[in-house]
């Protein structure tokens, strides 16, 4: 690993952008990411545009990009060869992610995009599940547009000590799940308590208007 990354660090800009679309797409989409984590290659771009040796906006646009079109091409696969062959080639990992897919289904397709298990062989079981696309794009684009820009901007601001973030790269997908639960949770809760205010409001004044009317 600490080859790679001064390798890494070590190559043009251009390069780098291209290595963060490529690493994330081909994570899902021909299913290798057990073997290396796209996030250390999103999180390692973010650091090179720290030190100005490539511009930030391209970073995040790959960074985002990558992800997306992995997934895409992923679940394209899986609707194409179907059930039967996409549960031989994944083996014992079908099993786990059907059953994630079914007990949760678009929620799944979600959260499974910030752990690295199942970030790589959910795109491709939803497919073969015959998930509807708008139903899977609804779920995956967001979160995949989360992943990136969050993982681009971790690099970004941990530039100085970046050898720290990639030991707790893998980790970073839970920290980021229960950021996005928790901000999730608050969201509901405040759309549901302002119906209640509301009607409260509205009832207090109904009841001063009847007390003059009195």
């Amino acid at each position: 690993m600490e080859r790679f990354v001064r390798w890494f660090l070590g190559i043009s800009g251009v390069w780098a952008v291209a290595a963060v679309f490529l690493v994330p797409a081909l994570e899902t989409a021909l299913v290798v990411g057990l073997m290396f984590p796209g996030e250390v290659i999103v999180i390692l771009g973010g650091v090179l545009a720290a030190q100005g040796r490539a511009p930030l906006w391209a970073v995040l646009i790959a960074g985002v990009l990558g992800p997306i079109s992995g997934d895409t091409a992923g679940y394209l696969l899986g609707r194409r060869y179907g059930e039967e062959v996409v549960r031989r080639k994944l083996k014992k990992r079908w099993s786990r992610a059907h059953r994630r897919l079914t007990k949760k289904g678009g929620g799944a397709i979600f959260l499974g995009r910030f752990l690295p298990f199942l970030r790589s062989v959910l795109p491709t079981a939803a497919g073969a599940m015959g998930i509807a696309p708008r139903r899977y794009l609804s779920w995956d684009l967001p979160a995949a547009g989360l992943w990136g820009i969050a993982s681009v901007l971790l690099g970004y601001f941990a530039a100085r000590d970046f050898v720290r973030v990639l030991r707790f790269a893998n980790r970073f997908g839970l920290v980021l799940l229960g950021l996005v639960l928790v901000v999730t949770a608050l969201t509901v809760w405040r759309r549901r308590s302002r119906p209640r205010h509301g009607t409260r409001r509205s009832l207090g004044i109904l009841a001063r208007f009847l007390e003059k009317r009195g």
